[in-house]
């Protein structure tokens, strides 16, 4: 058996996401994983790419790609309506497969995605990263571990920029059957973290709400009107008793960033950052019984990301890289795959449809 898994990266621009979070923690060592070829819709910037992180093959389209033998996993990193076609293609090619979340733009598609994988034994990652942050890690083993005894009640708040005026070829993200929006991707993203560090919810009641109703594409002043989600406000019981609440929002004149409490019978955690933590680090407190105040925590960090010393999107991406390729390597199970982005996909639904309803959803 090979010792590193054999990656290439279907829309590797260095300018999009994997340019700025996969591409600098592959260059910068992930164990057990290496880039061995970028494709995108140009060979110019497919070569760019290739060049600055070392990878050896570039090619102007995904099928030379995945006609490579040497590629054993193949990653889409593009925007969402493309996650669909793509992903199967991967899986036709016999290729193990990450896809961005979210898998599909429907339920539906994921569940497609999800069933042709499993017939063709192929392995999967769906990009929840956020479940590898250091923080978040250390929060559940603290939970675990008693030291704030008995949950009682958790709260998030995110709140980023909004952006009324965007590019034209952004415009697109306007229309909420695109999926491509703050409910899906940053609330789908933040939604996942929170449920890794305090546990799985058993009730929710939700507000989903486009509060920004018009775009405007900024090269063209052309206005557009928007009906995709900018804000969501969820809350309810968690399945281990405790209450929850979680306020996501991309509408901020001035975003604040991401603001956690953890509160428990004997202790409280606290975990602040500048943006979301799928893409970054925060500031972690912590307070057990018998102390007086809260204390700022250096959560342990994989030794591979400080030697490199990585920082910012690619290390719980780089993480999440390393953790798939050692379940490939040594046949071991491994999550976040395409069934948990399945779950995910229809938790994410129950959101919007007990929005929609006005009813509080079983979880």
């Amino acid at each position: 058996m090979n010792d590193v898994v054999k990656v290439g990266i279907i829309g590797g621009n260095i300018a999009g996401w994997a340019g700025r979070a996969h591409m600098p923690a592959f260059a910068a060592g992930i164990p057990g994983v290496e880039l061995v070829a970028v494709s995108t819709t140009r060979m110019d910037s497919a070569q760019e790419a290739a060049t600055k992180f070392g990878a050896r093959y570039a090619y102007d389209n995904h099928h030379d790609l995945l006609a490579n033998p040497e590629v054993d996993v193949a990653a889409v990193s593009v925007k969402l309506p493309l996650h669909y076609e793509l992903t199967k293609d991967i899986i036709a090619a016999g290729k193990h497969v990450y896809t961005e979340w979210p898998l599909g733009t429907t339920t539906a598609q994921a569940q497609e995605m999800t069933d042709l994988a499993h017939a063709a034994g192929i392995r999967t990652c769906i990009g929840l990263q956020s479940r590898r942050s250091a923080e978040y890690l250390e929060i559940r083993r603290v939970i675990d571990s008693g030291a704030i005894g008995d949950l009682l009640s958790v709260n998030l708040i995110q709140c980023a920029t909004g952006a009324s005026s965007r590019p034209s070829d952004r415009i697109w993200m306007r229309d909420k059957e695109a999926r491509a929006n703050t409910l899906s991707i940053t609330f789908g993203h933040a939604i996942d973290g929170l449920i890794s560090m305090v546990g799985p919810m058993a009730t929710a009641s939700s507000v989903v709400s486009t509060q920004t109703k018009q775009w405007v594409a900024s090269d063209t002043q052309e206005t557009f009107d928007v009906d995709s989600p900018d804000t969501i406000l969820v809350n309810g019981f968690l399945q281990n008793g405790a209450v929850y609440s979680a306020h996501i929002a991309s509408v901020a004149a001035l975003g604040t960033g991401h603001h956690l409490q953890i509160h428990g019978s004997k202790g409280t955690i606290t975990l602040d950052a500048p943006g979301s933590t799928h893409s970054g680090s925060g500031i972690l407190r912590i307070a057990t019984s018998g102390d007086t105040e809260l204390r700022e925590v250096m959560a342990p960090q994989d030794e591979w990301i400080t030697a490199a010393n990585l920082s910012g999107a690619p290390v719980n991406i780089g993480k999440l890289w390393a953790a798939y390729a050692e379940a490939i390597l040594n046949n071991t199970e491994f999550h976040p795959n395409f069934e948990d982005a399945v779950q995910h996909h229809k938790l994410v639904d129950a959101i919007q449809a007990g929005s929609d309803n006005g009813i509080v959803q079983s979880i």
